[in-house]
């Protein structure tokens, strides 16, 4: 499906298997997803191996989705999260009514007290989900970019320290570790000619 436009999908099989194709992009990568019943997974995970592909975790789609500041459930957004502190406002039409809508156009209107900042670390540290930003932020995710060779992650920080360049101290195990905040994405990999 590599000639499919990003957030797209297709219904179709795969050795038999009926499968929906997905392209969510969501790592940040070329590629698609496949989304297959519980019953028919082991067939078509064979049936992928078999052809030479070399299988990942979640680990490495974690440091995929990092590098290209794609917020994840549970760490970067929760229900007690609003669009407009995350910085995912652009997915919302805030013209349109629906259940939150009032509150968002607020937010957006003051300002956010918060916000969501791709973040690389300046010393050896690898930032971790949880680990305090001094001055009242706290790191939503974080890993080591191989990309990079360094640290990086997402974190929310106070709406005045959030711009990129602005260096930042993250609390690494006890210990102040130097970072600053960037442009997203973090990481794009450069388009071959």
């Amino acid at each position: 499906m590599p000639e499919a436009r990003g957030f797209t999908f297709a219904e179709g099989e795969i050795d038999g298997v009926p499968c929906m194709v997905n392209r969510t992009g969501y790592t940040g990568e070329d590629g698609c997803e496949l989304l297959v019943t519980a019953e028919d997974a082991g067939a078509l995970w064979d049936g992928v191996l078999e052809r030479g592909i070399v299988p990942c975790g979640l680990g490495a789609r974690d440091t995929l989705r990092i590098e290209a500041c794609y917020p994840l459930h549970g760490n970067d957004i929760t229900p007690d999260t609003d669009a407009i502190s995350a910085g995912l406002g652009w997915c919302c039409r805030l013209e349109k009514e629906f259940t939150g809508a009032q509150e968002l156009r607020e937010i957006k209107a003051r300002g956010p007290e918060r916000k969501l900042v791709p973040l690389v670390m300046e010393e050896k540290a690898v930032p971790r989900q949880g680990m305090p930003i001094d001055g009242g932020g706290e790191v939503t995710s974080g890993t080591h970019s191989p990309m990079l060779d360094r640290g990086i992650g997402l974190g929310y920080v106070p709406a005045g320290s959030a711009a990129p360049e602005t260096e930042i101290t993250v609390d690494v195990r006890g210990r102040a570790r130097r970072a600053r905040i960037v442009t997203k994405p973090i990481y794009k990999r450069e388009e071959s000619a």
